[in-house]
Protein backbone atom coordinates (compact mmCIF):
# COMPACT_ATOMS: atom_id res chain seq x y z
CA UNK A 1 0.00 0.00 0.00
CA UNK A 2 2.35 2.44 0.91
CA UNK A 3 4.51 1.92 -2.49
CA UNK A 4 1.25 2.32 -4.30
CA UNK A 5 0.97 5.75 -2.76
CA UNK A 6 4.44 6.44 -2.96
CA UNK A 7 4.18 6.03 -7.12
CA UNK A 8 0.95 8.11 -7.15
CA UNK A 9 2.77 10.69 -5.21
CA UNK A 10 5.88 10.64 -6.93
CA UNK A 11 3.43 10.90 -10.02
CA UNK A 12 1.47 14.15 -9.31
CA UNK A 13 4.70 15.50 -8.15
CA UNK A 14 6.46 15.47 -11.49
CA UNK A 15 2.93 16.45 -13.25
CA UNK A 16 3.55 19.35 -10.52
CA UNK A 17 7.27 20.58 -11.69
CA UNK A 18 6.53 20.06 -15.17
CA UNK A 19 3.59 22.44 -14.95
CA UNK A 20 5.18 25.10 -12.52
CA UNK A 21 8.12 25.00 -15.12
CA UNK A 22 5.70 25.77 -18.29
CA UNK A 23 4.40 28.48 -16.40
CA UNK A 24 7.42 30.39 -14.72
CA UNK A 25 9.79 29.72 -18.01
CA UNK A 26 13.21 29.89 -17.51
CA UNK A 27 14.65 32.79 -14.63
CA UNK A 28 17.23 35.15 -14.64
CA UNK A 29 20.60 34.86 -12.63
CA UNK A 30 18.54 37.00 -9.69
CA UNK A 31 14.88 36.17 -9.26
CA UNK A 32 12.29 37.42 -6.61
CA UNK A 33 10.07 35.24 -5.30
CA UNK A 34 6.53 36.30 -5.80
CA UNK A 35 3.55 35.72 -4.21
CA UNK A 36 2.15 33.74 -6.65
CA UNK A 37 4.93 31.52 -7.00
CA UNK A 38 4.92 30.36 -4.12
CA UNK A 39 2.47 26.90 -3.16
CA UNK A 40 1.60 25.25 -0.06
CA UNK A 41 -0.48 22.41 0.85
CA UNK A 42 -1.00 20.31 4.55
CA UNK A 43 2.26 18.35 5.28
CA UNK A 44 1.31 14.55 6.54
CA UNK A 45 1.17 16.22 10.44
CA UNK A 46 -1.21 18.78 9.11
CA UNK A 47 -3.42 16.45 7.62
CA UNK A 48 -3.72 14.50 10.86
CA UNK A 49 -4.35 17.35 12.57
CA UNK A 50 -6.84 18.13 10.50
CA UNK A 51 -9.00 14.92 11.02
CA UNK A 52 -8.23 15.21 15.05
CA UNK A 53 -9.64 19.06 14.81
CA UNK A 54 -12.59 17.53 12.44
CA UNK A 55 -13.02 14.49 14.90
CA UNK A 56 -13.69 17.24 17.94
CA UNK A 57 -15.50 19.00 16.10
CA UNK A 58 -18.43 15.82 15.04
CA UNK A 59 -17.91 15.06 18.83
CA UNK A 60 -18.85 18.80 20.15
CA UNK A 61 -21.81 18.50 17.52
CA UNK A 62 -22.95 15.18 19.09
CA UNK A 63 -22.93 16.28 22.99
CA UNK A 64 -23.72 19.67 21.99
CA UNK A 65 -20.64 20.64 24.11
CA UNK A 66 -19.59 24.18 24.34
CA UNK A 67 -16.07 23.86 25.61
CA UNK A 68 -15.75 21.33 22.65
CA UNK A 69 -16.46 24.22 20.02
CA UNK A 70 -14.43 26.65 22.07
CA UNK A 71 -11.28 24.20 21.58
CA UNK A 72 -11.96 23.00 18.10
CA UNK A 73 -12.41 26.82 16.82
CA UNK A 74 -8.88 27.48 18.59
CA UNK A 75 -6.96 24.89 16.81
CA UNK A 76 -8.81 25.91 13.90
CA UNK A 77 -8.19 29.43 13.86
CA UNK A 78 -4.28 28.01 14.42
CA UNK A 79 -3.85 26.45 11.81
CA UNK A 80 -5.44 29.38 9.43
CA UNK A 81 -2.70 32.13 11.13
CA UNK A 82 0.28 29.32 10.12
CA UNK A 83 -0.80 29.24 6.38
CA UNK A 84 -0.75 32.91 6.46
CA UNK A 85 2.48 32.80 8.72
CA UNK A 86 4.69 29.96 6.41
CA UNK A 87 3.31 31.27 3.02
CA UNK A 88 4.76 34.95 4.18
CA UNK A 89 7.82 33.07 5.25
CA UNK A 90 8.93 32.30 1.83
CA UNK A 91 7.33 34.94 -0.21
CA UNK A 92 9.19 38.28 -1.72
CA UNK A 93 12.71 36.57 -0.99
CA UNK A 94 15.57 37.21 -3.65
CA UNK A 95 17.42 34.38 -5.04
CA UNK A 96 20.48 35.30 -6.88
CA UNK A 97 23.44 32.92 -8.01
CA UNK A 98 26.70 33.70 -7.03
CA UNK A 99 29.10 31.66 -9.02
CA UNK A 100 30.56 27.75 -9.47
CA UNK A 101 34.76 27.13 -9.36
CA UNK A 102 35.41 24.07 -11.59
CA UNK A 103 35.90 21.02 -11.01
CA UNK A 104 37.32 18.38 -12.56
CA UNK A 105 35.19 14.98 -13.83
CA UNK A 106 34.45 12.69 -10.69
CA UNK A 107 34.11 15.81 -7.76
CA UNK A 108 31.35 17.13 -7.02
CA UNK A 109 30.74 20.96 -8.32
CA UNK A 110 29.26 23.34 -6.06
CA UNK A 111 26.82 25.80 -7.07
CA UNK A 112 26.29 29.25 -4.36
CA UNK A 113 23.29 30.88 -4.16
CA UNK A 114 22.35 33.94 -1.91
CA UNK A 115 19.18 34.38 -0.57
CA UNK A 116 18.41 38.11 0.27
CA UNK A 117 15.93 39.21 2.49
CA UNK A 118 15.00 42.65 1.86
CA UNK A 119 11.94 42.86 4.54
CA UNK A 120 11.88 43.78 7.75
CA UNK A 121 10.71 40.57 8.82
CA UNK A 122 13.02 37.33 9.94
CA UNK A 123 12.65 34.60 7.92
CA UNK A 124 12.78 31.12 9.39
CA UNK A 125 13.68 27.56 8.44
CA UNK A 126 13.84 27.77 4.88
CA UNK A 127 15.18 24.69 2.46
CA UNK A 128 16.90 25.28 -0.15
CA UNK A 129 18.42 22.82 -2.85
CA UNK A 130 17.58 19.54 -5.38
CA UNK A 131 16.70 16.35 -4.36
CA UNK A 132 18.94 14.36 -1.48
CA UNK A 133 20.80 17.90 -1.28
CA UNK A 134 19.26 20.16 0.75
CA UNK A 135 20.83 23.30 2.43
CA UNK A 136 18.42 24.81 5.53
CA UNK A 137 19.34 28.56 6.35
CA UNK A 138 17.74 28.36 9.62
CA UNK A 139 17.30 32.03 10.50
CA UNK A 140 17.18 35.28 7.63
CA UNK A 141 17.03 38.49 10.00
CA UNK A 142 16.15 41.56 8.07
CA UNK A 143 17.84 43.39 5.31
CA UNK A 144 20.01 40.20 5.63
CA UNK A 145 21.97 37.76 3.33
CA UNK A 146 23.00 34.04 3.30
CA UNK A 147 25.52 32.31 1.21
CA UNK A 148 23.97 28.82 0.15
CA UNK A 149 26.45 26.28 -1.85
CA UNK A 150 25.23 23.30 -2.81
CA UNK A 151 26.79 20.20 -4.42
CA UNK A 152 26.12 18.37 -7.79
CA UNK A 153 28.28 15.18 -9.06
CA UNK A 154 29.72 15.35 -11.59
CA UNK A 155 30.96 12.10 -13.82
CA UNK A 156 32.28 13.46 -17.49
CA UNK A 157 33.71 16.22 -18.81
CA UNK A 158 32.01 19.51 -20.49
CA UNK A 159 28.90 21.34 -19.39
CA UNK A 160 26.90 20.97 -16.68
CA UNK A 161 23.72 22.00 -15.89
CA UNK A 162 22.11 21.61 -12.53
CA UNK A 163 18.74 20.83 -11.87
CA UNK A 164 15.67 22.85 -11.07
CA UNK A 165 16.56 24.52 -7.44
CA UNK A 166 13.42 24.42 -4.96
CA UNK A 167 13.00 26.69 -1.81
CA UNK A 168 10.46 25.48 1.22
CA UNK A 169 9.97 25.95 4.51
CA UNK A 170 7.52 24.25 6.87
CA UNK A 171 7.48 27.08 9.60
CA UNK A 172 5.84 28.14 12.23
CA UNK A 173 4.26 24.43 13.39
CA UNK A 174 4.76 21.89 10.17
CA UNK A 175 1.39 21.81 9.20
CA UNK A 176 1.96 23.26 6.10
CA UNK A 177 4.57 23.28 3.64
CA UNK A 178 4.82 26.05 1.52
CA UNK A 179 7.21 26.17 -1.71
CA UNK A 180 8.49 27.43 -4.82
CA UNK A 181 10.45 26.58 -7.95
CA UNK A 182 13.73 28.50 -9.39
CA UNK A 183 15.06 27.26 -12.76
CA UNK A 184 17.65 29.48 -13.86
CA UNK A 185 19.85 28.67 -17.27
CA UNK A 186 23.18 27.98 -15.72
CA UNK A 187 26.25 25.92 -17.15
CA UNK A 188 29.02 25.54 -15.93
CA UNK A 189 32.49 23.41 -16.67
CA UNK A 190 34.21 20.37 -15.48
CA UNK A 191 37.33 19.94 -16.61
CA UNK A 192 38.81 16.07 -17.74
CA UNK A 193 39.86 14.08 -15.31
CA UNK A 194 43.68 14.23 -15.72
CA UNK A 195 45.21 10.28 -16.25
CA UNK A 196 47.84 9.35 -13.57
CA UNK A 197 51.02 9.86 -15.45
CA UNK A 198 52.17 11.85 -18.68
CA UNK A 199 52.05 9.19 -21.19
CA UNK A 200 54.19 11.12 -23.93
CA UNK A 201 56.72 13.71 -24.28
CA UNK A 202 56.20 17.70 -24.11
CA UNK A 203 56.71 19.19 -27.71
CA UNK A 204 59.02 22.11 -28.34
CA UNK A 205 57.91 24.73 -30.68
CA UNK A 206 60.76 24.21 -33.76
CA UNK A 207 60.53 27.44 -34.72
CA UNK A 208 61.25 29.11 -31.54
CA UNK A 209 65.13 29.00 -30.01
CA UNK A 210 64.84 27.18 -26.51
CA UNK A 211 67.83 29.43 -24.49
CA UNK A 212 66.20 31.19 -22.25
CA UNK A 213 65.11 30.50 -18.40
CA UNK A 214 62.73 31.66 -16.04
CA UNK A 215 63.95 34.43 -13.99
CA UNK A 216 62.76 36.40 -11.17
CA UNK A 217 64.78 39.71 -12.57
CA UNK A 218 63.57 42.30 -13.94
CA UNK A 219 63.67 41.17 -18.12
CA UNK A 220 61.23 40.59 -19.99
CA UNK A 221 58.02 39.88 -18.08
CA UNK A 222 56.81 36.32 -19.29
CA UNK A 223 52.65 36.24 -17.16
CA UNK A 224 51.91 34.79 -13.60
CA UNK A 225 52.40 31.94 -11.86
CA UNK A 226 51.11 30.53 -8.65
CA UNK A 227 53.14 31.93 -5.30
CA UNK A 228 55.73 29.67 -4.11
CA UNK A 229 57.10 30.15 -0.80
CA UNK A 230 60.31 32.32 -0.58
CA UNK A 231 59.11 34.27 -3.67
CA UNK A 232 60.65 37.57 -2.90
CA UNK A 233 57.87 39.86 -2.13
CA UNK A 234 57.90 43.16 -4.74
CA UNK A 235 57.01 40.36 -7.20
CA UNK A 236 53.92 39.63 -5.84
CA UNK A 237 51.09 41.32 -7.98
CA UNK A 238 49.72 43.19 -5.54
CA UNK A 239 47.11 44.86 -7.39
CA UNK A 240 45.42 41.44 -8.51
CA UNK A 241 46.00 40.29 -4.88
CA UNK A 242 43.57 43.18 -3.37
CA UNK A 243 40.89 42.38 -6.00
CA UNK A 244 40.85 38.93 -5.69
CA UNK A 245 42.45 37.39 -2.72
CA UNK A 246 44.48 35.62 -5.01
CA UNK A 247 48.41 35.53 -4.50
CA UNK A 248 50.24 35.12 -7.96
CA UNK A 249 53.63 36.02 -8.76
CA UNK A 250 55.51 38.30 -11.68
CA UNK A 251 57.52 35.70 -13.89
CA UNK A 252 60.21 36.83 -16.09
CA UNK A 253 62.55 35.94 -18.45
CA UNK A 254 65.91 36.27 -19.00
CA UNK A 255 66.00 35.66 -22.74
CA UNK A 256 63.67 33.56 -25.36
CA UNK A 257 61.44 31.71 -23.74
CA UNK A 258 61.74 27.83 -23.92
CA UNK A 259 58.32 27.24 -24.96
CA UNK A 260 56.71 23.71 -24.46
CA UNK A 261 53.45 23.00 -26.51
CA UNK A 262 50.94 20.21 -25.76
CA UNK A 263 50.04 18.66 -29.15
CA UNK A 264 46.87 16.71 -30.08
CA UNK A 265 48.97 15.14 -32.75
CA UNK A 266 51.94 14.14 -30.57
CA UNK A 267 50.16 12.08 -28.79
CA UNK A 268 49.74 8.12 -29.98
CA UNK A 269 47.04 6.98 -27.51
CA UNK A 270 43.97 5.77 -29.99
CA UNK A 271 41.19 6.54 -27.33
CA UNK A 272 40.08 10.27 -27.83
CA UNK A 273 39.05 10.60 -23.94
CA UNK A 274 42.26 8.72 -22.77
CA UNK A 275 44.31 11.26 -24.54
CA UNK A 276 42.40 14.58 -23.79
CA UNK A 277 42.79 12.95 -20.09
CA UNK A 278 46.97 12.61 -20.88
CA UNK A 279 46.81 15.94 -22.04
CA UNK A 280 45.24 17.53 -19.11
CA UNK A 281 47.79 15.41 -16.76
CA UNK A 282 49.96 17.79 -18.52
CA UNK A 283 48.68 20.74 -18.21
CA UNK A 284 47.91 20.16 -14.66
CA UNK A 285 51.56 19.60 -14.55
CA UNK A 286 53.35 22.00 -16.40
CA UNK A 287 51.04 24.79 -14.11
CA UNK A 288 52.13 23.02 -10.89
CA UNK A 289 56.00 24.12 -11.74
CA UNK A 290 55.12 27.56 -13.44
CA UNK A 291 55.88 26.18 -16.70
CA UNK A 292 55.16 28.47 -19.88
CA UNK A 293 52.58 26.26 -22.22
CA UNK A 294 50.45 26.25 -25.15
CA UNK A 295 47.76 23.72 -26.39
CA UNK A 296 47.31 22.47 -29.51
CA UNK A 297 43.75 20.91 -30.77
CA UNK A 298 42.26 20.39 -34.08
CA UNK A 299 41.11 23.66 -34.91
CA UNK A 300 42.26 25.58 -31.64
CA UNK A 301 45.47 26.84 -30.45
CA UNK A 302 46.59 28.56 -27.65
CA UNK A 303 49.78 30.26 -27.42
CA UNK A 304 51.98 29.27 -24.45
CA UNK A 305 51.44 31.14 -21.73
CA UNK A 306 51.45 30.55 -17.76
CA UNK A 307 48.85 31.58 -14.45
CA UNK A 308 45.45 30.35 -13.27
CA UNK A 309 43.63 32.18 -16.66
CA UNK A 310 45.80 30.52 -19.15
CA UNK A 311 45.45 27.40 -17.09
CA UNK A 312 41.63 27.72 -17.27
CA UNK A 313 41.44 28.55 -21.05
CA UNK A 314 43.38 24.97 -21.68
CA UNK A 315 41.40 22.88 -19.85
CA UNK A 316 38.10 24.56 -20.66
CA UNK A 317 39.28 23.74 -24.21
CA UNK A 318 39.60 20.22 -23.31
CA UNK A 319 36.66 20.20 -21.59
CA UNK A 320 34.67 21.56 -24.61
CA UNK A 321 36.69 19.49 -27.42
CA UNK A 322 34.23 17.39 -29.89
CA UNK A 323 35.93 14.06 -29.74
CA UNK A 324 34.17 13.76 -33.09
CA UNK A 325 36.19 16.08 -34.89
CA UNK A 326 38.94 14.15 -37.01
CA UNK A 327 42.77 14.20 -35.33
Amino acid sequence: MNAVLDAVGARIGRRARNWASKREGVDPHSVCLLSRRVFILPTRPGVIFTMIVFTMLMGAMNYNNNMGFALTFLLTGVAIVSIYHCHRNLAELYFHYRRATPVFAGSPIGFQFVIENRSTISRWQIEVGWDGHDKVCDELEPNSQALVTLPLPTTRRGLVKPPRIQLSTRFPLGLFRAWSWVNMDISEVVYPQPDDRIAAPLTGDPGVASTGHASDGDDDFSGLRTYRLGDPPKHIAWKRFARTAEKLVMEYHSGPEDLTWIDWSALDEPDPERRISQMTRMIVDCDSVGRSYGLRLPGTELRPAGGPQHRHECLTALALFDTQIPA
